[in-house]
């Protein structure tokens, strides 16, 4: 072979190799029990399901492992995993991470509870108007941020389901996680007669946030899977698949 075509293969092979890494045949995917987006049936669950159709798209099989949040993003920064999900967007999260396409947009609210049934006084137009509640919260997630500026007064906990049992005794004035995520814990913790006695403050804290995949962005090649990620993603939005699994999950129909 001659010496210009060793240098024409050479200089195609130095082309090929980002395709070529972006091409995996598995990727890992960390997460956290978060229903009704990801159940402790992992298989049977929204995003994963989600997931097995985007793989499909792209070729790749995701692998779920279930780890506490704080540790998925450690497993994204170490690059043991591609991507966490679901998380939004911060100020802070995207100056260290990259991030796909929304997956599901929802609402989050605080949530308070009232013994006799009724829904008491609790009204805010800004964080700052809390001050003087008991405030329960998880680590890690987006809000920590925002109540420590607001000088909030917030015990933090592991789950949502802890915060919502501290909730109904009385130990914790308001909690604040995604509506629907909250109604459906509620519904599983509690019997009717105690359901009833939840409600939610009109303001949400934040509205129709996009939930993401959540990736470092000095992961090897990680750009590109994003950009075949998104494309994935939209196919099987405008082929109708995402529909079908938003109905099939009980969810409702937004993005």
């Amino acid at each position: 072979m001659s010496t210009p075509c060793r240098i024409l293969l050479f200089a195609l092979a130095l082309m090929l190799m980002p395709v070529m890494a972006s091409a995996q045949t598995s990727l890992v995917i960390v997460t956290n029990i978060y229903p009704p987006y990801v159940n402790e049936d992992v298989k049977n669950s929204f995003l994963p399901a989600l997931f097995d159709e985007i793989g499909k798209e792209m070729g790749v099989k995701f692998v779920f492992r279930i780890l506490p949040w704080q540790r998925c993003e450690q497993e994204i920064s170490e690059f043991a995993a591609w991507g966490a999900i679901p998380y939004r967007k911060t100020d802070a999260r995207e100056k260290q991470y990259a991030f796909s396409d929304p997956l599901y947009l929802q609402d989050s609210h605080f949530f308070a509870y009232d013994p006799a049934g009724r829904k008491p006084v609790f009204h805010y137009d800004k964080l700052t108007d809390l001050q003087g509640l008991h405030i329960g919260g998880i680590q890690g997630y987006y809000y920590e941020p925002w109540f420590a500026k607001a000088d909030l007064d917030v015990e933090y906990t592991h789950s949502e389901e802890q915060n919502f049992r501290r909730l109904q005794l009385g130990r914790i004035d308001l909690f604040s996680t995604a509506t629907t995520v909250g109604w459906h814990i509620i519904g599983q913790l509690f019997p009717p007669e105690e359901v009833a006695k939840f409600y939610t403050l009109e303001k949400p804290l934040i509205a129709g946030a996009g939930l993401h995949l959540m990736t470092a962005k000095d992961y090897p090649d990680t750009y590109l899977l994003l950009e075949r990620f998104n494309a994935a993603l939209r196919e099987i939005k405008q082929n109708g698949t995402f529909a079908q699994l938003v109905d099939q999950y009980g969810l409702v129909m937004r993005y």
